[in-house]
């Protein structure tokens, strides 16, 4: 594996995690949900605080690293009955190196050690990339949602599925 993933444990690590996140989220969702709506998500979700709050709750948070250097992160949460994979993000510039590959077959296999068969996210409607690659991964749309993140914002989000065989 040319990936690792490295378990976020420290505050220092948590700063790091909100500034890579960041940087990826403003790059990559500016332009599909408008610079407000995004900054507002990231304050949220992406926010020392708001990734405190996941892991408080019970979310894992890990860095995907390829020769020593953070490329992009990936959170997972074990829920009733499936795993829930929160983020799964990469630098634009460590896109198309396998490295997503990588990382899925880490939470493929992260939900196997939980006793789990299923995965679970939601991903932006309008996000086609992304869409086709969950897709490729095996995932299906399940359910389509829009939601209320507080403030007046909202989002539309597909609800992917993807059955892992024990």
């Amino acid at each position: 594996m040319r990936t690792t993933l490295k378990k976020m444990t420290t505050v220092e690590e948590l700063k790091e995690m909100s500034s890579l996140a960041t940087e990826i989220l403003k790059e990559h969702y500016d332009p599909i949900v408008g610079e407000e709506t995004n900054s507002h998500m990231l304050k949220k979700y992406q926010s020392v605080e708001g990734i405190a709050a996941e892991v408080k709750g019970g979310a894992e948070y890990y860095f995907a690293q390829a020769q020593g250097n953070s490329v992009g992160f990936v959170s997972i949460d074990k829920k009733s009955g499936y795993m829930y994979l929160s983020k799964f993000y990469l630098l634009k510039s460590a896109r198309g190196n396998g490295y997503a590959s990588e990382i899925m077959s880490f939470v493929k296999q992260k939900t196997q050690e939980n006793g789990l068969d299923r995965i679970r996210l939601n991903v932006n409607a309008a996000n086609s990339d992304t869409i086709d690659r969950y897709l490729h991964f095996g995932f299906k749309i399940v359910e389509d949602v829009k939601k209320d993140v507080g403030d007046g914002y909202s989002v539309h989000d597909y609800v992917m599925e993807c059955i892992i065989n024990q």
